[in-house]
C-alpha cells in the first residue's frame, strides 16, 4: 500500500480511452471552427455566386440564342460551331494563352526577386515599389505607346529601338506592360507573408547549417507559395479577359479573346452578340479551370 502523500505520488499516465477522448474533442473544435468560418463567408459567397453565376448564365443564354433567331427557333449551337470553325478564333486562343502564361511566369519571377530584396528595406522604398499598383492599365499602355512606338519619344531620343514593342506580332509590348503593372501587386502579397516569423525561421535554419539555397527552398518558398499562387491565378485570369492593353499596344492580328469578342459585335450586329458571348464564356471557363487546378497547390506548403 502506497502511504505517500497524494501530492508526492507518481503521476499517472492517461490511458488509451483518455487519448481517444482528447482527439475527439480536438476534432469537434476543428469542425465547429470550420462551421463558423463557413457561416462567416456565406454572405460574401452568396454575392459572388449571384453576380458571377448570373453573368455566366446570361452569357450562356446569349451564346445559344442569337438575335437573328426567331422566337420559335429556340436554343441553337450555331454560334459555337461558327466560333470553333473560325481560324481567327483559334489563333486568338493560342495568342491569349501564350500572353497569359508568359506574363504570369515573368511577373511571378520578378515579384519574388523584388520581394526578397525589399523585405529588409524601409517603408519608403516599399511604398515606392508599390506606386504602379493604383495606376490604370490603360494609362500605362498609352504611356508605352507614346514612348516606345515608332516615332515615339524613345525612338527620337535614342535614334531607334532594337525591338519593335508596339504592334509587334508576338505581343512583347503587351507582356512588358502587364509585367510592369502586375509585379508590384504580387510583391505586396509576398511582403505581407514575409513577416518576422519568416526571418526567425530562417535564422534557426542558418544556425542548423542550412545554406542560402536550402533556406530559400525549405523555409521561404513554403511560406510564400500560397500567396504567390493565388496572386498568379488573379494575374493570369485578368490577362485572359482584359482587352484595353492589347487593344492599345498589341498587334492587329492575332487578336486576344477579348478583342475577338469586341470585334465580333462590330462586324455583325445580329450574330455578333452570340459569338462574343460564346468567346467570353470560353475565356471564363479557362479562368475557372486554372483556379480549380491551382487552388489545391495553395492550401498548404506541401500542396496537399
Amino acid at each position: 500500500m502506497d502511504t505517500r502523500h497524494p501530492a508526492l505520488a507518481a503521476p499517472t499516465t492517461p490511458g488509451p480511452a483518455a487519448a481517444v477522448v482528447g482527439r475527439d474533442a480536438a476534432r469537434a473544435r476543428v469542425r465547429r471552427q470550420r462551421r463558423r468560418d463557413r457561416v462567416a463567408l456565406a454572405p460574401a459567397l452568396a454575392i459572388v455566386v449571384t453576380v458571377f453565376g448570373g453573368a455566366l448564365l446570361g452569357a450562356l443564354h446569349a451564346s445559344v440564342t442569337p438575335l437573328s433567331a426567331t422566337a420559335s427557333a429556340g436554343a441553337t449551337l450555331d454560334s459555337w460551331r461558327a466560333l470553333f470553325a473560325d481560324p481567327a478564333f483559334l489563333d486568338s486562343i493560342a495568342f491569349t494563352v501564350k500572353l497569359a502564361v508568359v506574363t504570369t511566369l515573368a511577373a511571378t519571377g520578378c515579384a519574388l526577386a523584388v520581394a526578397l530584396m525589399l523585405r529588409s528595406r524601409g517603408t519608403a522604398l516599399r511604398a515606392l515599389a508599390s506606386l504602379p499598383v493604383p495606376v490604370p492599365h490603360l494609362l500605362v499602355a498609352v504611356t508605352a505607346v507614346l514612348w516606345l512606338a515608332p516615332g515615339g519619344l524613345a525612338d527620337r531620343i535614342l535614334g531607334g529601338l532594337p525591338l519593335e514593342l508596339v504592334r509587334d506580332r508576338y505581343g512583347i509590348g503587351i507582356v512588358l506592360v502587364y509585367v510592369y503593372k502586375e509585379t508590384p501587386f504580387l510583391v505586396l502579397l509576398l511582403l505581407a507573408a514575409m513577416g518576422r516569423g519568416l526571418a526567425e525561421r530562417e535564422e534557426a535554419a542558418a544556425v542548423l547549417g542550412a545554406s542560402p539555397a536550402q533556406r530559400l527552398r525549405w523555409v521561404v518558398w513554403p511560406t510564400v507559395r500560397g500567396p504567390l499562387v493565388i496572386g498568379a491565378i488573379v494575374v493570369c485570369a485578368f490577362v485572359l479577359g482584359a482587352f484595353e492593353v492589347p487593344l492599345t499596344v498589341g498587334p492587329n492580328y492575332p487578336l486576344t479573346l477579348a478583342e475577338y469578342a469586341s470585334q465580333a459585335t462590330q462586324n455583325d450586329v445580329l450574330t455578333g452578340e452570340s459569338l462574343a458571348a460564346a468567346a467570353l464564356l470560353f475565356t471564363a471557363v479557362i479562368a475557372i479551370a486554372l483556379a480549380v487546378i491551382a487552388v489545391r497547390f495553395a492550401k498548404d506548403p506541401q500542396g496537399a
